[in-house]
């Protein structure tokens, strides 16, 4: 896309148009100011939530504008996806406890346009190429999504895989073996 000011209202409203959801609203969440408390307060909550089993619990509770909030409030739990190992968990939540904030202020800054004078001479056009693989299982980018930006991206290559979000957690062999395939194409 073409560098603009972000407005967050106005991406929800977009990502509703082409996703059919709101696949933003969770950084409205990240945003507030209590985010990182909420967060630290239910851990487990927010760990199962993010590597749930069922993995259309990220368009549902998750992305839509409040519901992780309210998801985290009542702490609600649910089954962690298989390839979350115990030790997985136990790094993932050792290095989530030491602090959300400085996690979430990525968000914040985008929010913010923190960038936007660096950013706003950029030449919208990415000639290089893109390697773009998505988890099929989420839905977060549509065809028609992909479709509208295929002008600034000519030389990308989309690849699906029957994942969620995590997709080099789920099925790392095949995620390397694509990265490998994609690298020995372009060089």
């Amino acid at each position: 896309m073409v560098p603009r000011i972000f407005d967050l209202d106005q991406m929800i409203a977009i990502s509703e148009a082409y996703c059919g959801y709101d696949s933003l609203g969770y950084w409205k969440f990240f945003d507030s100011d209590d985010a990182a408390t909420i967060i630290e307060n239910n851990l487990e909550s927010f760990i199962d939530l993010i590597y749930a089993s069922n993995t259309t619990l990220f368009k549902t509770h998750f992305t839509p504008t409040g519901k992780i909030r309210q998801w985290l409030i009542n702490n609600h739990r649910t089954a962690r996806a298989t390839y979350m190992t115990e030790n997985d968990y136990n790094i993932l939540r050792q290095y989530l406890s030491k602090g959300m904030q400085p996690k979430l202020n990525w968000y914040r800054a985008i929010i913010a346009n923190v960038d936007w004078e660096d950013e706003k001479n950029i030449d919208p056009i990415i000639r290089r190429q893109i390697l773009f693989m998505r988890g099929k299982q989420v839905d977060v980018c549509r065809e028609t999504s992909l479709t509208k930006q295929s002008s600034f991206t000519p030389n990308i290559e989309i690849i699906d895989f029957d994942t969620g979000h995590w997709l080099m957690e789920e099925q790392p062999k095949a995620i390397n073996q694509a990265i490998e395939e994609w690298i020995k194409k372009i060089l």
